[in-house]
Parts: structure tokens; C-alpha cells; sequence
């Protein structure tokens, strides 16, 4: 759908949706696009431009200090083929920086309007996930840092460890509220799915208790 554009105009369209790094943020008009367009990437496809906005928009509002840079444009006889870099750190609470190349492939109709729209991403959605994980910052800021970083690492003892003060801090309510219960009042659920619970619980306080001593004697000794 849509009026006939001139190819000009298509692509003088385009380059002001790149330059407010619309594939990346959601910010761009897409004038040029027919709105039942279709849209692909290494991890998904989908039509419509409508979709498109409120998809990229959506990852869009976690991402800041984005960078995105044009290193190929090339008019062809179907359209438009470019080449990119971009990096940005998302807002997570370990901050984790995605960077990538990658290019797109918009696709012309007879109108003049981009009727497909192809990324490529000159990365493996293995190494993505990776930099998922892994917090922008060098050293740890904080305990989320520490466990991704262990995380990344496939390092358990330093996933358990940085995980240990919010376990404690969850179970021992927990534990203690169940105790006082069954010595105030007699009150047990044993053998029901709360009972359950509160077994987890205790288990879960014992070994994050032993965790935080592991952790401190870990740092007296410096290792």
C-alpha cells in the first residue's frame, strides 16, 4: 500500500530512519515502508511496520549510549543493501554492553516502497547471549555484577556466593515466621505443599549460611 515514491526519495527516507537509528530504537517515521512489510532477522520474523515499531521500541527503551555507524550503503537494481556497526549497553541491572555488525537488505515493489526488510548479524546468537551475560564494567560494581560475571564463567560456587545475602534475606522471615508458628501455636504444615515450601526454605537458609561463612573466610585468606 501507500503512493508511488521516486527512488530518491526512498532513500533520502531511509537515511533519515538510520540516522535516528531507527532498527535499533523504534524512532524512525518509516515513510518508505509498505505497511504490511515483512521483517526477518537471525531470530525472528513477522509482518507489519506497525509490529516493527512497538517490537524495536520496546527493546529500544532498555538500551543506552547507542552507536550505530553506516560503513556500506549500496543502491541495487532491487533496492537498498547496507552494512553496519552498533553497540549499546542495555538497562539491566548488570548492564550488559551487545555489540555487533551486521547489514540489511530492504526490498523494493513496483511502488518504490520497502516490501521486506532482511537483517544479517555478523555474530552467532551464542556469542550474543554471551555478551548478555557478561556486565560492561571490568570489575563488579555490585552483588548482580558478581553473579553474572560467575555466571559467564560457569563458575557455581561464585554464582552461590553472590546469590547467598538475597537468600538469606528471603528465607530467614520465612524460617523464622514457620518456627515461632509451630512453637507458639502449634501450627504445622507438614505433609501439605506449604510444608513443602517451608522445608525448601530451611534448607535453602542452612547452605546460604554456609556460603556467607565460606565467603568470609574467602576473603581472609585472600583467595
Amino acid at each position: 500500500g501507500g503512493a508511488m515514491l521516486e527512488r530518491g526519495q526512498v532513500m533520502a527516507l531511509l537515511r533519515e530512519d538510520y540516522d535516528s537509528n531507527y532498527f535499533v530504537s523504534g524512532a524512525g517515521d518509516l515513510a518508505a515502508y509498505d505497511a504490511d512489510c515483512e521483517f526477518s532477522d537471525p531470530f525472528v520474523a513477522f509482518k507489519g511496520v506497525d509490529r516493527f515499531k512497538q517490537n524495536v521500541g520496546n527493546l529500544g527503551g532498555m538500551m543506552e549510549n547507542i552507536d550505530l555507524k553506516i560503513t556500506q550503503w549500496e543502491e541495487t537494481e532491487e533496492g537498498l543493501v547496507t552494512s553496519w556497526r552498533f553497540s549499546c549497553i542495555l538497562d539491566l541491572p548488570w548492564r550488559p554492553k551487545l555489540a555487533a555488525a551486521g547489514g540489511t537488505t530492504h526490498v523494493l515493489d513496483d511502488k518504490n516502497r520497502v516490501v521486506k526488510h532482511i537483517e544479517r548479524w555478523d555474530v552467532s546468537p551464542k556469542k550474543v547471549v554471551r555478551q548478555l551475560l557478561m556486565p560492561s564494567s571490568k570489575i563488579p560494581e555490585n552483588r548482580t555484577e558478581v553473579f553474572m560475571f560467575a555466571l559467564s564463567a560457569g563458575d557455581s560456587l561464585g554464582m552461590w556466593l553472590a546469590a547467598s545475602p538475597a537468600v538469606l534475606r528471603l528465607t530467614a522471615p520465612w524460617v523464622a515466621v514457620s518456627l515461632a508458628s509451630r512453637a507458639a501455636l502449634g501450627v504445622s504444615a507438614e505433609g501439605t505443599a506449604l510444608g513443602g515450601v517451608d522445608t525448601l526454605a530451611f534448607y535453602l537458609l542452612i547452605i546460604a549460611a554456609v556460603g556467607e561463612v565460606t565467603r568470609f573466610f574467602k576473603g581472609i585468606i585472600g583467595s
